[in-house]
């Protein structure tokens, strides 16, 4: 009875909603209250309102910004020695210095410069390689109101640091510079801690989750969150900046498809000293979110019913979960290339059917792999076959060198996948031919200068044609790097000894085996010992010894 029971289809919606019934009305009270405050409240006031709120969360995220690269500044003029390593230039030193503070306070970017404005050192983090890399200004820092006011060592009221936008060679940065002093006082140099525009519009988005928008003065976009940023109109720009300390003022714009409304406001730095300007922008048609006062009464009154929720919650979500994780567990075994993954069906339920709707995808999946590998594979070798056509006297040579360099590519070590790669790249060995004009490709005689150099294009012509397919890169090195020769007398790239891959190096001596047992109009074929004998002269010399020894071995 129990595991009839346990059969029985019983609808995923059902399971989920049953538990959580009780529990809605639990809630229902208070949230009735909550919804008809917001019906009755006024939408647009609020929206207003919620825009103004979201601007002050956006600068106060500025603020701490701003904070932190003081912070950074004046660990950086503080660390002891500075002062004396940059009045002496050693760039090394002042790297060993001021780079450990530096990776463990997370700054951007960092400059230092001397007594006369004069760059010593100027690096940015690279993203990718975590790294630390040296970041081109556009304009000598030196030539900067901010290091002026340093270099003249001015004060304002909120001290000796001052900042400003520097232009580089991978966008705008916002810096904050700040002296370096030796012991008595005396100025040193300047050292100047930033951060992308970009970076400081990302992380006021993340703290606001509006869009963020930095102007210059004259309303020209620096960067923004938008998809497309746009220029604030000059009038908008001009009475933001005359009207900042009434008003606020808005602007209507579309991004994508999506209306926004957006507030303007100056983009102040230390001493309220206007840098340029900010917008940040919030969709129209976004559901108005409850005040800050709200929330907290929603908290308060929903913190003890969600408790209830999440207790129970987690019995039955455990039991619901559990197939959908191992539907999310072969699914990732599938996006890693395994398509012969299958997922145990249980139940029978909306789950049971969506996993078994799984397995038959993935089994199509894997058959459409092995028809799409098929078809490269007939296209590859019809693309040799097209090859060996245009010369009749080389007729079925990309197959059978194929097949031969396989083979001792197997005595050579290779397994598996490479196996692969160096069998479509030896039927593709001569592919850069198409390319060759037939009165030199076909020429009964011998070829001129011009023409053999012409000729011995044919690689560089592979190189470029399979490079634009990604399917056929790792099989590249053998239509490359056949006619390179161990001495380094080959071509294209005279490379020698082990700089030529070793499938090339494989593949050349087959290449050269079958040309000399092949029967061509132009001369008659070698005999075995015969082509054995020149194959083994040439060890050292065209061929890679170890090679030549694999390949003795192979043909007995």
């Amino acid at each position: 009875m129990l595991s009839r029971l346990r059969q029985a289809y019983i609808p995923l919606f059902t399971q989920i909603t049953v538990p959580y019934i009780l529990l809605a009305l639990i809630i229902a009270s208070g949230g009735t209250y909550l919804v008809t405050r917001l019906i009755f409240d006024s939408l647009e006031e609020r929206f207003a309102n919620q825009l103004i709120e979201t601007a002050v969360l956006a600068k106060e995220s500025l603020v701490r910004v701003e904070e932190d690269l003081l912070e950074a500044v004046r660990l950086a003029s503080n660390i002891q020695g500075v002062d004396r390593v940059v009045r002496q230039g050693t760039v090394e030193v002042l790297s060993e210095l001021v780079l450990p503070g530096a990776y463990n306070t997370g700054v951007e970017a960092l400059a230092i410069l001397d007594g006369r404005g004069q760059r010593l050192l100027s690096l940015y983090l690279n993203p990718e390689t975590q790294d630390y890399e040296v970041l081109r200004e556009t304009a000598p820092y030196g030539d900067l109101a901010q290091v002026q006011a340093v270099l003249a060592e001015e004060v304002d009221p909120a001290g000796d640091k001052f900042g400003g936008i520097v232009a580089t060679a991978l966008g705008d940065y916002f810096f904050v510079s700040g002296p370096i002093t030796d012991t008595e006082g005396n100025l040193a140099g300047v050292a100047l801690v930033g951060i992308s525009v970009e970076s400081l519009a990302a992380q006021a988005r993340a703290a606001t989750l509006a869009q963020i928008s930095f102007y210059t003065i004259e309303g020209e976009p620096l960067s923004s969150t938008l998809f497309e940023a746009r220029n604030l109109p000059a009038d908008l720009a001009e009475e933001t900046l005359q009207r900042q300390d009434e008003a606020s003022l808005t602007r209507s714009l579309q991004d994508s498809g999506i209306n926004y409304n957006e507030i303007i406001s100056p983009w102040e730095i230390r001493a309220q000293e206007d840098l340029g300007l900010m917008g940040v922008a919030l969709p129209t048609a976004i559901l108005v979110q409850a005040s800050q006062f709200t929330r907290q009464n929603t908290l308060l009154l929903l913190g003890a019913a969600l408790l209830l929720v999440v207790l129970v919650g987690m019995l039955v979500a455990g039991r619901i979960a559990r197939p959908i994780q191992a539907l999310k567990e072969a699914s990732l075994q599938v996006t890693r290339g395994n398509l012969r993954m299958q997922v145990p069906q249980r139940g029978s339920n909306e789950i049971s059917i969506l996993t078994r709707s799984f397995n038959n995808m993935v089994d199509s999946l894997y058959s459409s792999e092995q028809s799409l590998l098929n078809a490269y594979q007939k296209t590859i070798e019809g693309w040799a076959m097209a090859t060996d056509l245009r010369d009749h006297a080389t007729e079925g040579h990309s197959q059978r060198v194929a097949t031969l360099a396989v083979e001792l590519s197997k005595t050579m070590g290779f397994k598996g996948d490479d196996l692969v790669h160096i069998y479509r790249g030896a039927l593709l060995h001569d592919i850069g031919k198409i390319a060759i004009p037939d009165k030199i490709l076909l020429k009964k005689g011998k070829l001129t200068a011009a023409e053999r150099k012409t000729m011995q294009r044919h690689p560089e012509l592979a190189r470029k044609f399979m490079e634009q397919v990604e399917f056929l890169e790792p099989a590249l090195d053998i239509p490359y790097a056949h006619h390179e020769k161990w001495d380094g007398s080959g071509y294209p790239r005279g490379l020698k000894g082990k700089e030529i891959p070793l499938a090339a190096r494989i593949f050349s001596i087959v290449d050269v085996w079958d040309a000399l047992t092949t029967e061509r109009p132009y001369r008659a074929a070698l005999s075995v010992d015969e082509t054995i004998n020149y194959i083994e002269a040439e060890a050292g010399g065209h061929f890679d010894p170890d090679v030549v020894k694999a390949f003795k071995t192979l043909m007995g």
